[in-house]
């Protein structure tokens, strides 16, 4: 088969069809407005007209079909030898694109095992961190803070970017969770103090109840000691025997015991009680050696 295109005289070719172009003007003229067709002379123009014009055409296009035949031929046998070695080459070509794409593949799946590797690795070692900090307190998460910053992100490689982002995003939550921590720690600090307060200003009260109830005793304990040991009255001599037709009178209760003491030891008695009451207001009862002092008001 010959690659070399038909010898063809174009010139003379187009000659034919300007003999066509040049009677344009003319049938443009004759027939180039419609005539009245119910006029018998209009109608017989127009069947005129119908009869020349397509004369023309049918021979102008046969002479376009001859004139392209040997070119519509050559076209032809281009395509046809254009696809065999179109066909030819892909059979050389086609082992290699597979070759390049069972490589593209591979790499591809290398890849996103690479990738996935690194990705583990950012959660294992940076987005671990805020497992870490579930439960811990203030000073726990300064610490993982601190150890969070030290972050190497190198050698992520694809996704540096990623590690660096993560990295960032880490250290802001554990400043916030830090931050939180230690609102929640101080409101516990307070709350602890208030408790703490409330429990000594309760167990205060139960004290002082308690000192009462134990002074009370104390007293009455001093009391009944002071009358079992204090002196019997003397008795009265016995009356004479009255006849035996008169009553003898019941003897009067005794006298209850009166104690006489001067002004100004009274006066000092009533300051020894307030300095007392005073001095129990102000905690007396909390201080050490206090019941070693009781205990030993009541051996007095």
């Amino acid at each position: 088969m010959t690659n070399a295109a038909p010898n063809t005289d174009y010139k003379g070719e187009l000659v034919e069809l300007d003999a066509v172009e040049k009677a344009l003007a003319g049938l443009r003229e004759q027939y180039g407005t419609v005539p009245d067709v119910r006029a018998k002379d209009g109608y017989a123009l127009c069947k005129k007209g119908v009869r020349e014009l397509t004369s023309y055409r049918t021979s102008t296009d046969k002479l376009r079909k001859a004139i392209t035949q040997p070119h519509r031929d050559f076209i032809e046998r281009v395509n046809a030898y254009g696809k065999d070695l179109i066909e030819k080459l892909r059979e050389i070509e086609q082992p290699l694109k597979d070759a390049k794409q069972r490589e593209d593949e591979r790499a591809e799946r290398e890849k996103a095992e690479r990738i996935a590797k690194l990705r583990h690795a950012i959660d294992v070692n940076i987005w671990s961190f805020l497992d870490t900090a579930e439960g811990l307190d203030s000073t726990g998460l300064a610490e993982l803070h601190d150890a969070a910053s030290q972050i190497d992100v190198d050698g992520y490689f694809d996704l540096t970017k990623d590690a660096q982002d993560a990295k960032a995003q880490v250290l802001t939550q554990l400043s916030e969770r830090h931050g939180q921590a230690l609102e929640r720690e101080r409101l516990a600090a307070d709350q602890a103090e208030i408790d703490a307060e409330r429990r000594r200003l309760r167990e205060a009260a139960e004290q002082r109840e308690a000192d009462q109830r134990e002074l009370e005793a104390l007293r009455r304990e001093k009391a009944e000691r002071e009358a079992a040991e204090a002196p019997a009255p003397k008795q009265p001599p016995a009356p004479k025997p009255a006849p035996r037709p008169a009553s003898q009178p019941e003897p009067l209760p005794a006298a209850a015991e009166v104690v006489t003491i001067t002004c100004t030891e009274y006066d000092q008695l009533l300051a020894d009680q307030a300095k007392l009451n005073a001095l129990e207001l102000a905690g007396v009862k909390n201080w050490n050696g206090y019941k070693k002092a009781v205990r030993q008001f009541i051996a007095a």
